[in-house]
């Protein structure tokens, strides 16, 4: 049997149940309605120790069927599988329900969504299960663009807990290139992940964001494999931003361009920081270029029509003098 071990929490559908019959009892018992007692007796037993196994069970069956949904590719059988236990969410046994419906809604890159349902179950979840919900909101703050947030909680992460996961460690430290942190703290992090060994996309996150740190610190950046690449959204989108910093680094605007705005259109579905980035850069670019065309038109003092002005001014001054010359002669 699997034992989730998530922390209880006080059920106020169940408080308010136990306090009403306990107060309709007392009522009818004064009222002289004893036979009452009875069945109000048999409420309070089933509420006090029936109900709980009943919840401890059906949160077991959840805790399993959601896992293997969650492991097998099914992420999208979990938000209608969860709406359905209704038992759990009204008799306190909702963070694992939480808990699992955020991991699903990561999956699914609906990190919008996630980022509430993962704040409400890690306080109660197991020690096991914590590295990875903790890892899950970690990104969700991030990828919905709350830099400040995401790096706070990877930093209390790291210092609190028991397992530093290179997944924590590269998105701490792009939390903080975000919020213009690109101090020593943030290089620590990156070579402390980097001394893991890592592989899929958490090695692709950690080369991103080095060389976005590369890019801040004009340093000679890493190289980007021309087939980088993911299945998820929210990395494709981050693979074209950097493309795109590494074309513009080059000079290659029009490549730079072409990038970001692939950057733009994969993000389009849900919302993601780092189609964000790249949009602020593409009228960033627009705006330079517009400017670099308005000076342009602007003639110059030094143009050849002004040039020649000039010489045709000095001719008549000199046949000027000439004349003064002839007179005094």
């Amino acid at each position: 049997m699997i034992d989730t071990n998530y922390k209880k929490k006080m059920s106020l559908t169940g408080l308010v149940a136990q306090l009403v019959t306990i107060g309709l009892l007392f009522i009818f018992w004064r009222l002289g309605q004893k036979w009452v007692v009875i069945p109000a007796a048999a409420i309070l037993i089933f509420l006090f120790f029936f109900l709980p196994k009943a919840i401890g069970k059906l949160e077991q069956r959840f805790h399993k069927k959601a896992l293997m949904m969650l492991s097998t590719g099914k992420a999208a059988d979990v938000p209608p599988y969860a709406a359905r236990q209704v038992l759990l969410s009204l008799f306190g046994a909702s963070a694992p329900v939480d808990a699992k419906l955020g991991l699903a809604l990561v999956q699914l890159g609906r990190f919008d969504e996630a980022v509430d349902c993962l704040a409400h179950a890690i306080p109660f979840a197991p020690t096991a299960e914590l590295p990875g919900l903790q890892s899950a909101y970690v990104k969700s703050l991030l990828i919905t663009g709350d830099a400040a947030r995401a790096e706070a909680e990877g930093r209390s992460i790291l210092k609190n807990g028991s397992v530093r996961l290179p997944e924590v460690l590269i998105l701490t430290a792009r939390a903080r290139l975000g919020l213009e942190k690109t101090g020593p703290e943030t290089a620590a992090l990156l070579e402390e992940a980097e001394s893991h060994v890592t592989s899929g996309d958490v090695e692709l996150m950690r080369l991103l964001t080095q060389i976005e740190f590369q890019l801040v610190h004009r340093r000679k950046p890493s190289d980007l494999p021309n087939d980088a690449d993911s299945t998820q959204p929210f990395m494709r989108v981050w693979i074209h931003l950097v493309r795109g910093k590494l074309r513009e680094h080059r000079g290659k605007i029009k490549e730079a361009l072409a990038s970001y705005s692939k950057a733009v259109q994969q993000g389009k579905e849900e919302r993601c920081w780092f189609a964000d980035m790249a949009r602020r850069r593409i009228e960033q670019l627009s705006a330079k270029a517009d400017t670099s065309t308005d000076n342009a038109d602007i003639p110059s003092h030094d143009t050849p029509s002004s040039a020649s002005a000039a010489s045709g001014e000095d001719a008549a001054l000199d046949d000027v003098a000439r004349r003064k010359r002839r007179r005094r002669r």
